[in-house]
């Protein structure tokens, strides 16, 4: 039987980024908003004799390691017996943009053995190959996440936008993103919000977002330092503004920045103004 899964995606209204651990990494508070978009993954059980899974990637180029076949050997080396699979990731998104399309290739992965092989306990196998995948691939839209990525406090209700996704023509590293943070910090001398701080922001933003009331720019951490190397992030918000859009910021630690608009018309004419800009390589409107 062959199946088409459709893969989600996040954009983050709020994130918040705490001190730096001793293991290395970072706590977070962010707003985590899931969709559904573009990116599919068409699987099919293999019933020949060929015992290796077959596995194809059409579209946008990857580079490094999968996080799909790691699902599947995962999933194996956990669960015990899985048919060998034939996969095609129809991949859409540039890497490197902050909206967690590689997580949501593994959530969608993890969606379909859910579903054809009843996993139980799956999350907390899966979150150890990333933090997103814990949220991607739960049942939720909206929660507040904390940790590093990893807990989700679910959030009940829904925000009326279509957003409009603009990437840009370079690529953001997670660890070498989280790096120039705190060498940014240090340079200015920033203070740091506590996490009751930072909850209370994203549950404003939240409330006033679902009362459909403009929210303007959104609180990311990871915008100061990385307007500083790219102004044009600053034009991206001018855009957004002049639109109408009822919010905008910075997609994760980057690349993407994101605008929420109310309709698809406005969707629609703001991605055309950002198409003009000469730093743009993609826009994509997601309903």
């Amino acid at each position: 039987m062959r199946n088409t899964i459709f893969c989600p995606i996040k954009i983050n209204l709020t994130l918040r980024v705490f001190s730096q651990r001793d293991d290395g990494y970072h706590d977070i508070y962010s707003l985590f908003w899931k969709k559904s978009a573009i990116e599919r993954l068409t699987i099919c059980p293999k019933n020949d004799e060929n015992i290796r899974d077959d596995f194809k990637i059409i579209g946008t180029n990857i580079k490094g390691p999968n996080l799909v076949t790691q699902v599947i050997e995962l999933a194996r080396k956990t669960y015990g017996e899985l048919l060998p699979l034939s996969v095609e990731l129809d991949k859409k998104f540039p890497t490197g943009s902050g909206i967690g399309a590689g997580s949501g290739n593994a959530a969608g992965m993890i969606s379909w053995l859910r579903k054809y092989y009843g996993l139980t306990g799956e999350r907390a196998v899966f979150s150890k190959l990333g933090a997103d995948i814990t949220f991607l691939s739960g049942l939720n839209d909206l929660a507040f996440v904390s940790g590093v990525g990893e807990k989700a406090e679910p959030i009940s209700g829904d925000l009326p936008f279509c957003w409009v996704l603009v990437f840009p023509k370079w690529r953001s590293d997670t660890a070498e993103a989280y790096s120039k943070l705190d060498e940014y910090r240090k340079s200015k001398g920033l203070a740091l919000l506590s996490a009751g701080e930072a909850h209370d922001e994203a549950l404003s933003v939240f409330e006033r977002l679902k009362d459909k009331k403009r929210a303007g720019l959104l609180p990311n951490d990871f915008l100061l330092p990385l307007t500083a190397e790219h102004g044009e992030y600053i034009t991206a918000g001018r855009i957004a503004s002049d639109f109408g859009a009822f919010g905008w910021g910075l997609c994760g630690s980057g690349s993407a920045f994101f605008a929420l608009c109310d309709s698809m018309r406005a969707a629609e004419r703001l991605a055309l103004e950002y198409r003009q800009q000469d730093w743009v390589i993609q826009t994509n409107i997601v309903e």
